[in-house]
């Protein structure tokens, strides 16, 4: 069976419509980059950094408190 594409829609690197959130690491002794990609999200992709060695840091509870702590205080994360 032969399937053509569809050419109404534009041509995307990641395929957004799965219903799978894409998570990638970058870990370095220094810093740990953290990125992510959710459905829904149009496109844009979420980005955090962590000191190298830091799990906690990882746990998206920590992240959401820290970033909500620094939004009060004014402060970029």
């Amino acid at each position: 069976m032969k399937v053509g594409a569809d050419k109404s829609e534009p041509l995307t690197a990641i395929h957004t419509d799965l219903g799978a959130i894409f998570v990638s690491l970058e870990l370095s002794r220094s810093s740990w980059l953290i990125t992510s990609l959710s459905p829904g999200g149009g496109e844009k992709m979420s980005k955090h950094s962590v000191p190298g060695g830091d799990f906690a840091g990882l746990s998206p509870a920590r992240r959401k408190r820290d970033l909500g702590a620094a939004a009060m205080s004014g402060d970029r994360m």
